[in-house]
This record gives C-alpha cells, sequence and structure tokens, in this order.
C-alpha cells in the first residue's frame, strides 16, 4: 500500500517524500508533468536528499484542475494521503490561488470519494488565524493563536474568515476556504482527517518566503530595517521539521480530527531574525531610528505595487519576495503555540531558527545561489510551490 504525496517537487513535499524513502515506505509522488521534468527542480530536490531513482519511489504526472489525471492516483488506493500541493504565490490573483488551492482540492476530493485512505494529512498554514492584535489592543497584544484560536476547525459553516481577526491577503483567504472544506468533508463524509498549519517555512531548497529573504540581504539588497522593528515577533519552522510532524501524526490515530500549528519554539523579534541572517551572509544590516514598521508598509504597499507592474509591462527584474501581498505582514507580530504539538510527544530537530538558519545558509552557498541573482529576480509572473 503506496503512501501518496502531492505536490512532490514543492518545497515541503519533497522532505515529507524523502522522509517517507528513508523509512521505507512505497511512495508515490506527484506533481505537475513539467514540474516532474523541470531540471532545477529535480536538481533541488536531489540535492536536498531525495533520491529520484530509489526503487520504491514512483513519480505520476497529475494536475489538480484536471479530475481525469486524479484517477490513476485513486485507483491506487493509497494508504496515506500527504496533501501539500498549493499555489504558493503572493503575486497570483484570489481568482487564481482559489481555482487551484480550492478547486484544485475539491477535485482531489472527489476523486478518492467512497475509497478514503486511511489517513489524509492537509496542508493549511497559520495564516488562517488572522492579522493578529497590536499594542492598541490592550490585553490582547502579544496573545500566541493557538489551535483554539478561531479557526476553520472551530468556527461555524459558512464563516468567511476568524472571528475578530482579520485574514491579511489572498493567499491566506484561499487557504480559509481550502481548510474550511476539509473539514466538512471530514464531518459529512468521514474524512480521516488530521491538519497541519506550519508557520513560515524555512531550510534548504526554497527560495520563497523566508529563503527569498535570505537571498534579498545575503546579495545587499535589504541594507537597513527600523530600529522599531526589535517590537516586532516573526514565526517559523524548519521544512524538516513540518515533515516529519505531518508524518509522524500520520502513525497515530489519536490526531484524527485534530489540529496542529507546527511552528518551532524560537520567539524572535524581525529585528533579530533578520540581523542574525546578515551575520551568517557577511551583510552589514543598519538600524533605521525614528522610523516604525506601521510607517513602512504605505511605502513597502506603494513600492511593491509600482515595481510589479513595471515587472509585468516591462519585464523589469523584480526581487521575487517583494509583492504586494506579502507586504501585508510588516506591522504585524506573530505568535504562535505549539504546545499541542509538543504534546504529542514530537521533538523539534530545529526547535531554534538560529541553527536551522545557519544550516539553509550554508547550503544556500554550496548551491551557489549567493554567486548568482537568477534565483533571487523574476521577470515574468512567477508561481512558487509550497
Amino acid at each position: 500500500m503506496a503512501y501518496l504525496v502531492t505536490g512532490v517537487f514543492g518545497f515541503s513535499g519533497s522532505y515529507v517524500a524523502r522522509e517517507l524513502l528513508e523509512l521505507g515506505h512505497e511512495v508515490v509522488g506527484t506533481d505537475l508533468p513539467r514540474s516532474l521534468e523541470d531540471p532545477q527542480l529535480r536538481l533541488i530536490a536531489e540535492r536536498i536528499g531525495l533520491d529520484l531513482n530509489h526503487p520504491k519511489l514512483t513519480l505520476i504526472g497529475a494536475d489538480l484542475l484536471d479530475l481525469g489525471s486524479l484517477e490513476p492516483l485513486a485507483a491506487m488506493c493509497p494508504e496515506r494521503i500527504y496533501h501539500t500541493a498549493s499555489l504558493y504565490d503572493y503575486s497570483a490573483s484570489l481568482e487564481t490561488l482559489r481555482l487551484i488551492n480550492v478547486e484544485g482540492t475539491r477535485n482531489l476530493l472527489e476523486a478518492i470519494k467512497g475509497r478514503y485512505p486511511k489517513r489524509f494529512i492537509h496542508w493549511s498554514t497559520c495564516g488562517v488565524f488572522g492579522k493578529p492584535y497590536t499594542a492598541k489592543d490592550g490585553a490582547k497584544a502579544n496573545v500566541p493563536f493557538t489551535e483554539e484560536s478561531s479557526s476553520p476547525k472551530n468556527t461555524p459553516r459558512g464563516a468567511e474568515g476568524p472571528n475578530g481577526t482579520k485574514l491579511v491577503n489572498p493567499y491566506s483567504i484561499s487557504k480559509w476556504e481550502q481548510e474550511k472544506m476539509m473539514w466538512e468533508a471530514y464531518e459529512d463524509d468521514g474524512l480521516p482527517l488530521t491538519v497541519v498549519r506550519p508557520a513560515p517555512i524555512y531550510g534548504p531548497g526554497s527560495s520563497y518566503g523566508h529563503g527569498g529573504i535570505v537571498l534579498t540581504i545575503a546579495h545587499g539588497l535589504l541594507p537597513a530595517i527600523p530600529a522599531d522593528s526589535k517590537n516586532y515577533i516573526t514565526a517559523s519552522v524548519h521544512v524538516e521539521d513540518i515533515a516529519r510532524f505531518a508524518i509522524e501524526a500520520s502513525e497515530n490515530e489519536d490526531t484524527i480530527g485534530e489540529d496542529y500549528n507546527v511552528v518551532d519554539n524560537s520567539i524572535v523579534s524581525y529585528h533579530d531574525f533578520l540581523d542574525y541572517i546578515a551575520l551568517l551572509t557577511g551583510r552589514r544590516l543598519r538600524k533605521i531610528p525614528g522610523l516604525k514598521m506601521t510607517q513602512l508598509k504605505p511605502l513597502f504597499v506603494g513600492a511593491a505595487t509600482t515595481w510589479t507592474w513595471l515587472q509585468r509591462q516591462f519585464g523589469i527584474p523584480r526581487v521575487r519576495v517583494f509583492e504586494i501581498q506579502s507586504t501585508s505582514y510588516v506591522s504585524s507580530s506573530y505568535w504562535l503555540g505549539n504546545r499541542k504539538t509538543l504534546a504529542t510527544g514530537f521533538e523539534y530537530r530545529y526547535a531554534d531558527v538560529r541553527e536551522g538558519l545557519k544550516d539553509t545558509v550554508a547550503w544556500f552557498r554550496d548551491m551557489g545561489w549567493f554567486a548568482s541573482k537568477d534565483i533571487l529576480f523574476v521577470k515574468g509572473d512567477a508561481t512558487a510551490k509550497g
């Protein structure tokens, strides 16, 4: 009985497949046919330790938007499904994100209906909790989001977002709707569901998200930050830990019907997080006194809007992580609780983000990503895989 990994050449999917193979399981990995043939994605998969020639690995091209292409996967009746495939792209429109993340996942559920696996592990995001409270909200400020906070699992049907907070961008909206649909399948049809909600994922293999921030600093394109950034918390999880937790959760029947925030133990400010990256990459990060993060946000939004327009109209290269949706996180302080994951007995391999960043920076350097700007810039519309 094979284990199915969707989005196998995505950031999380490649690590899940790698870990499953190391445990001796038969793995079917699926992704878009063009992704499975992409030389860069294949190289990254190999360099993070995924043996593409492993005798227990089968790669099959499929498209979540093509129900017919999912039928052969469903016919295999996989014992477990790790659904990592989503469009993770802060440049994409809400319409596109809904099409892939919501309707694509609906197609997957339709394909396996009546032949559900023993376990279905779904990748959501901690972004479904919405924008955290700030100091002006008084006692609610800097209270960590936990699984008991308002989420797709514990809000009434039809709820368009969390109670009391606001979803900050189209990506988070699409993931809210996607997760909401999964819980309905659990309640109505008995899907043996476990939902994992990773914090921003980083580690060897991804030049997007936190990885894109590392590259931006390493290339000297973020020379200064507001001194006020020391008052804002950021959260992270290493890609190995989200993969390992998902697999461990799938082996424990007590996790069926449960949701888990997967985030490391670090409580670190944006100031210290970015300063540490600068230290590792040999860059100096100046601190701008008097400039507050709240003042920086409209400047970032305006600059990102202009640069995105120039990129799309004239092909002027844009730093990939400098996007309109990404700027929605500026001036937000994200504190996420992980006690529920720890209560399962799980031990984070990279409990401190500083340890994970050291290995990540070393891997980037070995890959030559610090010497080339091709991985950092985008000319056309980019699609990042999560």
